[in-house]
């Protein structure tokens, strides 16, 4: 026997966001996990949700924020590795990511070699980022025919989809937010971008347009570019 994988989603920072399935499964499973642990802001969107979390063991998982596939291989190992120590004992773990798992989510990459060495999974979808930054927005992300583009924002592959129909909403900036910022305003596309930092979590910061955020933004900014 062995213990199953819950790939959980906790929302984008507001624990009310929390889905009824995620706070079941959080709660019975011995055993949680999540990138760096009881510091991560994952976990602390549970613990806010479900204080008597605080109580189980938590595993923290090394995973870093680089590009470098030697260095992203290595620790994905290393972190599956942990994961499969307690699998192997039959203890289900809940393994805490983020807005949805299924989104450009760290957590996916530790599924799938948990997967890959045999042990039982699941994924328990969460509130993506870019819903709540639009309900914070008071604004639909699309209508009708309106097609919707969720891009990587500081990655090659971004700047040609700017150019697509529909509305497009820019994920991952990062450190780089500044020269995605200079791209869109050589877009013509600033005054109909929409900024959202933190989003749900203390000092979520609004802005109308492009134009208005500073040059450098945190990780948690998420930009969504309106059609004309």
């Amino acid at each position: 026997m062995a213990g199953v994988l819950y790939s959980i989603g906790v929302g984008p920072g507001d624990p009310e966001l929390l889905t009824r399935k995620a706070e079941r499964l959080i709660r019975s499973c011995p055993i949680l996990a999540a990138p760096g642990g009881r510091d991560s802001t994952s976990y602390r969107i549970a613990e806010q949700a479900i204080p008597e979390i605080a109580g189980k063991p938590c595993l923290s998982l090394h995973l870093p924020m680089t590009r470098d596939p030697e260095i992203l291989q290595e620790s994905h190992r290393v972190a599956a590795g942990q994961v499969a120590e307690e699998l192997k004992k039959n203890q289900d773990i809940a393994l805490l990511t983020l807005g949805d798992p299924s989104i450009y989510s760290t957590c996916m990459y530790i599924q799938n070699q948990i997967r890959a060495m045999g042990f039982s999974y699941q994924m328990v979808a969460g509130v993506p980022s870019f819903c709540a930054a639009a309900a914070s927005l008071g604004e639909s992300l699309t209508e009708a025919d309106q097609p919707l583009r969720i891009l990587p924002a500081s990655y090659p592959c971004t700047e040609p989809e700017l150019d697509a129909p529909g509305v497009k909403v820019l994920m991952k900036s990062g450190k780089q937010f500044g020269q995605v910022k200079q791209l869109l305003l050589k877009k013509g596309v600033a005054e109909r971008t929409r900024v959202v930092q933190n989003c749900g979590l203390p000092g979520e910061t609004i802005f109308p347009t492009l134009i208005e955020s500073e040059d450098t933004a945190g990780y948690f900014t998420l930009l969504i570019v309106k059609e004309s």
